[in-house]
Order: structure tokens, then C-alpha cells, then sequence
């Protein structure tokens, strides 16, 4: 499928502020299922941008804007065409015997705790039980999934980007951000690779996809000998062609579309507003 994305993201602060630092994951990552025809940056007030690659090869803008400013427009656009990971058939007939002996410095970062994800007693015991007798790494992953999509509430506006996977598990209601981690920390649990994901997805005009009117968030597993392989625990589905992928990570914090901070007088407290558009073109 080829896509082009306008994703808007305008701040405006109460009182000026100064000294802004921001780091953007906005461009479409690039693979052998990726392709990137176009990408556009624009920021308002005008700032120089640098980049670099981050730990996890996420492509990753950064700049400094050190003049009083009371908004700050961020604007990407892209152009990118996709093809699904799946097909030639989901990843089956790896048994977990094989994850100890593909084991490497590379995938360790996606076995451990991390900011939002914690493997405690209660998630390991839960893995325990939706694993019951099966030895397949990916139907172990996609059992996951489905206990996410079938005991937790889809409910925006009950969490927030800091919102930790323990209190979703407690909770049992969040949105896409929310369900990637407890899946995250359910698969790690049971010694599978995984990473999360962050993008966007495709809501073509007969599907009915949670999470598609945002950045979308999902994860991806390490199969031995196969790869990494998306799934999507916040719609019950593989992550295929529809899901466009800009950045992954441990979780949110190594993801997130925009971070960074400013200088400011109290008060300066900012109204946020996102527009973002999936069209799906022909070409």
C-alpha cells in the first residue's frame, strides 16, 4: 500500500517561553517492508535541524530554539509505501527452546524491565496461564494478544503517556499505548523479545480500527530465525501493511513521537493540538 501522512503538532504556551530542546521521531523507518519515497519537516518559529540515529537505529531530529517563542508548530509529511511481514504466512513452528540458543547483547534490551514495563510475580503468572501447554513462540505471543483484546477496555482519556503498565494492570483499561506494554511485559515474562512500536494506522474505509484518529502504538516479537513480527493487541490483529512504523523501543519513553522541555515563567503552562491524516494514494 502507499500512504502519504501529514501528522501537525502545534503548541501554544500562556506565557512566552525560551531555551526549547526537542527530539523528533517522525520519520518512517525504512526496510525491506518500508519504503520511504518523501519526507518534509517543518518547524515554526524557523530553527536549524540536526539528526542522529539512536540506540534502536530509530532516525531521530533534534534542535534548539533558545528565543522567546509563545508557539511552536511541528509539521511532518510523508510519502511511503508498505507490504505485509505476513505474506508468507505467520511465523509458526519456532519452540522456545530456540530462543535461548538465538540469544545475543542485541535482544537482551527487549527481555528486562523498562521505564513503563515491569515483569513482576502477577505478570509472569498471568504469561503462565495464557501459555498453558504451548510450545510455539508466535502462537504463545498471539495468545497474548487476544487475552488483551478480550479482558482489557479500549477507554481513551483514563491514562496518560506516563501512565506505567502496572496501573493498566490493575486497571484493565487504557488505549493502544497502554496495551502494548502490558503485552510487552506479558511476552518478556516468558523470555520472548519484544519491542515496542510507534506509527501510524491505516483506517480504510470499510475497516473499524481503535486507535487510527492518533500516533497508534503496538509491538513487535523476536521469532528465532524468522525476525521481528508485529501484532496489534489494541485491534486483535497482526501488524500489516496498514501499520506504518516510525520508531521502536523498549517502550513509550525510547518511541515517543516528540520529547523534549522549555524554559518558562510559571504559568506557562501549553494547550496542545495534534492533527494527523493517513490517506492512501495510488502510485
Amino acid at each position: 500500500m502507499r500512504f502519504r501522512v501529514f501528522h501537525r503538532t502545534r503548541y501554544v504556551y500562556r506565557a512566552p517561553v525560551r531555551d526549547s530542546y526537542n527530539e523528533l521521531r517522525l520519520r518512517p523507518a525504512t526496510d525491506d517492508k518500508s519504503r520511504l519515497e518523501f519526507f518534509l519537516l517543518n518547524l515554526n518559529p524557523p530553527v536549524r535541524l540536526r539528526h542522529f540515529r539512536d540506540n534502536f537505529f530509530n532516525y531521530v531530529h533534534y534542535f534548539d530554539l533558545p528565543e522567546p517563542h509563545s508557539e511552536l508548530s511541528i509539521e511532518a509529511q510523508s510519502t511511503i509505501n508498505t507490504t505485509s511481514p505476513y505474506e508468507g504466512g505467520a511465523p509458526t513452528g519456532v519452540p522456545f527452546a530456540a530462543l535461548k540458543a538465538e540469544m545475543d547483547d542485541m535482544l537482551a534490551p527487549f527481555l528486562k524491565d523498562s521505564e513503563y514495563v515491569e515483569l513482576s510475580p502477577e505478570v509472569w503468572r498471568l504469561g503462565i496461564d495464557i501459555r498453558d501447554e504451548r510450545d510455539d513462540v508466535f502462537e504463545t505471543a498471539t495468545a497474548v494478544m487476544h487475552h488483551i483484546y478480550q479482558h482489557w477496555t479500549y477507554m481513551p482519556n483514563v491514562t496518560s503517556a506516563s501512565t506505567h503498565m502496572s496501573e493498566v494492570m490493575a486497571g484493565k483499561k487504557g488505549v493502544c499505548q497502554d496495551f502494548a506494554h502490558v503485552m510487552i511485559g506479558i511476552c518478556r515474562s516468558l523470555r520472548i523479545p519484544t519491542r515496542y512500536v510507534s506509527g501510524y494506522l491505516y483506517n480504510g474505509p470499510q475497516s473499524h480500527l481503535r486507535g487510527a484518529q492518533a500516533s497508534h502504538a503496538w509491538c513487535e516479537v523476536h521469532v528465532p530465525g524468522r525476525g521481528w513480527f508485529g501484532l496489534d493487541p489494541t485491534n486483535d490483529t497482526f501488524a500489516d501493511e496498514r501499520h506504518i512504523k516510525i520508531a521502536t523501543g523498549r517502550d513509550y519513553h525510547d518511541a515517543a513521537p516528540i520529547t523534549g522541555h522549555f524554559d518558562g515563567p510559571p504559568g506557562a503552562t501549553m494547550a496542545l493540538q495534534v492533527d494527523l491524516e493517513v490517506r492512501r494514494t495510488e502510485g
